[in-house]
């Protein structure tokens, strides 16, 4: 449970961040992506491969509790692509956690067999999660408040129903906002969202090697303890001169 349920939550959390940090790097429009505007695309296993925000003045005619199934049996090859910019440089969306050599980015369409549903839920009280909460941010709107409450009300659910503390599924949090920063080649960018969302996303930090920036990670993904799989060459797990040579040689093919 724990690891699956860790792994459903970094793709999951990677999508629903995704939109937000392309938007604001692109200074494109953009709807607060609180969870009654959220459309979710999902792979055949239930993980959520891509959430697109629905424009305000899209009818939205749902109101129910969110319902988190993270024991699932998580497709290795999805589990995999988590981390398709786990080493925090420009990254495409399907890639192996174990293989961080370049490719071109797919396609905005889903993948076959991928169905689509509209999620929605009451926000919980996310006082304890937040600075001043409801407050709009001078830079971003009502864009923090909205993802702040989405994050806490999924990360709540997952928490209670898989035992993984919501610190840790805060840091993969903090992981993905960085991550797309990076992919967007706005790092200020991932450090100002991470900042709005509230004291409990640790700071995202980044580090330069052979000339490309990375991601230095707060958050394990776990994928390597699932059937053939390694662990990511960014993992925070790997002792630094280790990850550094592996980063090291990941830039030098990039």
């Amino acid at each position: 449970m724990r690891v699956g349920a860790t792994l459903w939550w970094c793709m999951t959390a990677s999508a629903l961040v995704e939109p937000v940090v392309r938007a604001l790097a692109r200074e494109t429009p953009l709807a607060p992506p609180a969870l009654d505007r959220l459309e979710l695309t999902l792979r055949p296993d239930g993980t959520v491969e891509r959430a697109r925000i629905l424009d305000v003045d899209v009818d939205v005619d749902v109101d129910v509790d969110v319902d988190v199934d993270v024991d699932v049996d998580v497709d290795v090859d999805a589990g995999r692509s988590v981390h398709r910019h786990t080493a925090g440089s420009r990254t495409p969306h399907n890639r192996s956690a174990g293989d961080d050599t370049p490719m071109a980015r797919s396609n905005d369409a889903p993948d076959s067999g991928a169905s689509v549903a509209a999620t929605a839920a009451r926000p919980r009280n996310t006082a304890g999660h937040t600075r001043a909460c409801d407050e709009v941010s001078p830079e971003f709107g009502e864009v923090p408040g909205a993802l702040r409450a989405t994050l806490t009300t999924v990360i709540e659910r997952v928490a209670a129903v898989s035992g993984v503390r919501e610190p840790a599924l805060w840091a993969v949090v903090t992981d993905v906002v960085a991550s797309w920063a990076v992919d967007a080649r706005a790092p200020s960018l991932g450090q100002r969202l991470a900042a709005e969302l509230g004291p409990a996303l640790p700071a995202p930090r980044f580090v330069d090697v052979a000339g490309a920036t990375f991601v230095r990670r707060a958050s394990c993904c776990l994928v390597y303890e699932a059937p053939g799989c390694e662990k990511c060459v960014s993992c925070p797990k790997r002792p630094p001169a280790e990850r550094e040579s592996l980063l090291r040689d990941y830039a030098r093919r990039a």
